[in-house]
């Protein structure tokens, strides 16, 4: 069977259509740093793409964030190419690994991203960064982990472990642990390795430790003084309910902390889980959200 993600429009430059799953190419981005440490663990690197063309003294960043249940993915696998609009559109991009279920439970994975953030902004001047400019993007469980990470920075400006960004983008994320627990026996329907790593990385059955299943969904972390949010998520996601962002949405839109065009909610119409069609790797719906980034960038004498 071919896997729907081949139907994606991708641009031939920017993809390797060898293996069944197409693998995203760097070879035509001419200036990167590829799997720079922020941490001690082997997981723990990132990679960055400059934008070709005329080097500049400082650029946007758009941090992008896998997804794959907590357990599995890569930071130069499928989930990198919506990135490579961005680098087109002069954003610099930063690809994240993190440490994975079951190695290590939450809050690590978060804990992970917001190092990687803090590292970036720490070394700013080295990586020509836009300190004012930083953009999290993420997808289904990186979707959850740019929102906390997201929502969490918003209190550090002006700390020593400084990661607060601009706007956050997240794609079909699991903001809710304990409503997707309470509404599908999700952890039967799954393979059991996956069961075992999800469970692995809740620290256990979360209908046991409901207190550790809320800590690890999204609702918590609302807080005055936000990043903008872009939500996109597929109407027919069987993953991860749509519902889920459609409540989130309602949630920030009831805080009264967001100004109107600082709130996005973005259903994309027949579509599934990421991976599992080519609509999130579509130009169509990637652009919007970088538009979205660029209304929010600070406008600095670079």
């Amino acid at each position: 069977m071919t896997p729907p993600i081949r139907k994606t429009r991708f641009v031939e430059e920017w993809i390797d259509m060898g293996p069944k799953i197409p693998v995203p190419r760097v070879d035509w981005i001419r200036e990167k740093k590829l799997d720079v440490a922020y941490g001690e663990d082997a997981l723990q690197k990132m990679d960055v793409y400059y934008p070709n063309g005329v080097a500049k003294a400082s650029y946007p960043v758009v941090i992008l964030v896998h997804g794959g249940g907590f357990t599995m993915c890569d930071k130069r696998d499928w989930h990198v190419y919506p990135g490579f609009h961005a680098l087109e559109r002069g954003f610099v991009l930063v690809s994240v690994n993190y440490r994975l279920a079951p190695a290590v439970s939450y809050p690590a994975e978060s804990e992970d991203l917001k190092q990687a953030v803090v590292y970036l902004r720490k070394n700013a001047d080295t990586l020509r960064l836009q300190e004012e400019n930083f953009f999290l993007y993420g997808t289904s469980a990186g979707g959850n982990l740019v929102t906390i990470v997201g929502m969490k920075g918003a209190d550090s400006r002006g700390k020593e472990e400084d990661f607060h960004v601009n706007a956050v983008a997240a794609l079909c994320p699991l903001l809710s642990f304990t409503d997707w627990i309470s509404k599908a026996p999700w952890y039967i329907k799954m393979m059991p390795s996956m069961r075992r790593a999800l469970l692995g990385y809740l620290g256990g059955n979360p209908k046991k430790n409901p207190h550790l299943a809320a800590q690890a969904g999204a609702d918590n972390y609302i807080s005055p003084h936000p990043p903008a949010f872009y939500l996109q998520h597929g109407d027919k996601d069987p993953a991860v309910p749509v519902q889920q962002s459609i409540e989130f949405y309602e949630k920030l839109k009831a805080s009264g902390y967001f100004a109107e065009e600082d709130l996005v909610l973005d259903i994309l119409k027949g579509a599934p889980h990421a991976g599992a069609g080519p609509e999130f790797l579509e130009e169509t719906n990637v652009l919007p959200i970088l538009k979205f980034f660029g209304r929010k960038q600070l406008a600095l004498n670079v």
